[in-house]
């Protein structure tokens, strides 16, 4: 997930007469969020906007909610030359590729319950780390099917919480229980044997397995596995998870079973949670300068830095009073009350007293809507005002109707 967690729900206490005082004001924050907000604002707990990630200045609506993490050379294999050298490889070039993700059921891991398309630009580590992220087409409606498949957006361990030598961990994917078409030399002859090239034929049986922590540095963890065997291929970008099923890392590969120090021999290798925090970091970075007009990025980096704004008179929307400290609602009452007295100039008093009685059903009818729906304040104005004029219209015509009938009745 982009946006952290939403901080816990407490559970409730047993119920009481005055339940409905809670459930009361639920509601109303739920109004208050929709007033104040054209667009889903960030989830999570409320923080200082520097401590913010950098997608969450975005609204939802013009940015991604999650991110699909994967191994790079998974994403783009012709970049790793160590882990494939075949010849072939070397031709691939990004605009080859599509990609997509399926759902599967560990019962029947041979049918696919739903392929989802992915956006073919996956973002890569700038440095040497074997992480990348690559993202949902129409990502709203491939969420909810997926939530509906019972597929779980994870988020990363809370980077306060501290690991421990001999931590539990599980490793979770699929492994692979065919072979591997990048390990054939002629590609060409294999694929010439097959009746379609379009499918990739392999089976993915889910996998899972504990472990516990055995080493660790700046980029990479090694944890032991219980299981007889090391982990199988297959496993590679998939989640190592914590006992609160917080990310902890992804897997990056396994150590030789030959390797000189039998120590670690065998050992599941994988990138830690706090390491792929950075990596996110400047990745959403990198994606926001992409979605937002430059004055706009500048102004987060700002107050990402921690800087104080260059404005000499900040907005402030929380503050019932403006930057003299005079009360703003006196100075829209002063303003309103100008305008009445401008009308009288201008209108019988039997008009003026219709016009406000107008403006108070207005204001009560807009009001209405934005306790009941939230939304947009802009469009409940308009809306309440395309009311009051078609009403207009239906008096007009009315009285004009009266007239004619009158002026008919009076030339008989």
């Amino acid at each position: 997930s982009v946006d952290p967690p939403n901080p816990e729900i407490k559970e409730k206490p047993p119920s009481s007469p005055y339940d409905h005082l809670g459930k009361s004001a639920d509601e109303i924050d739920e109004r208050d969020r929709k007033r104040n907000y054209k667009y889903e604002p960030a989830g999570g707990p409320r923080r200082h906007a520097k401590d913010l990630g950098w997608l969450e200045f975005c609204p939802t609506a013009f940015r991604p909610m999650v991110h699909v993490v994967a191994s790079s050379h998974v994403l783009a294999p012709w970049k790793w030359q160590d882990y494939y050298p075949q010849d072939w490889l070397k031709q691939v070039k990004p605009e080859h590729c599509a990609y997509s993700i399926d759902v599967f059921c560990p019962s029947k891991p041979n049918e696919s319950l739903g392929k989802f398309g992915l956006n073919p630009y996956p973002i890569h580590s700038p440095g040497e780390l074997d992480i990348a992220i690559i993202h949902l087409k129409q990502e709203e409606t491939a969420l909810k099917h997926m939530k509906k498949l019972g597929v779980d957006i994870l988020h990363l361990r809370d980077p306060n919480d501290m690991y421990s030598r001999g931590e539990q961990v599980f490793f979770e994917g699929f492994e692979v229980a065919a072979e591997d078409l990048t390990d054939h030399g002629d590609i060409d002859g294999h694929f010439s044997q097959s009746e379609s090239t379009d499918d990739d034929t392999r089976i993915f049986y889910p996998y899972t397995t504990t472990g516990s922590l055995k080493l660790s540095s700046p980029e990479r963890f090694l944890a032991t596995t219980d299981a007889p065997e090391p982990l199988p291929q297959g496993l590679c970008g998939g989640p190592v998870l914590d006992t609160k099923n917080r990310v902890v890392g992804a897997v990056e590969g396994v150590v030789p079973e030959n390797h000189e120090n039998k120590d670690i021999a065998g050992c599941g290798v994988f990138i830690p949670s706090f390491t792929i925090r950075a990596y996110l970091d400047w990745a959403e970075r990198f994606m926001l300068e992409k979605i937002t007009p430059q004055e706009v990025f500048e102004k987060v980096v700002e107050i990402k830095e921690g800087k104080p704004s260059n404005s000499e008179t900040p907005l402030d929307f929380t503050q019932d009073t403006d930057n003299n400290g005079n009360e703003v609602s006196a100075k829209a009452d002063k303003v309103f009350d100008e305008m009445v007295e401008s009308m009288k100039k201008h209108h019988t008093p039997e008009e003026v007293d219709a016009i406000l009685a107008t403006i108070d059903r207005e204001k009560e009818e807009v009001m209405d809507i934005m306790n009941k729906d939230g939304g947009d304040l802009d469009e409940a104005v308009v809306k309440v005002r395309s009311r009051t004029m078609e009403m207009k219209r239906k008096v007009m015509e009315q009285v004009m109707k009266e007239h004619m009938e009158e002026d008919k009745s009076s030339t008989q």
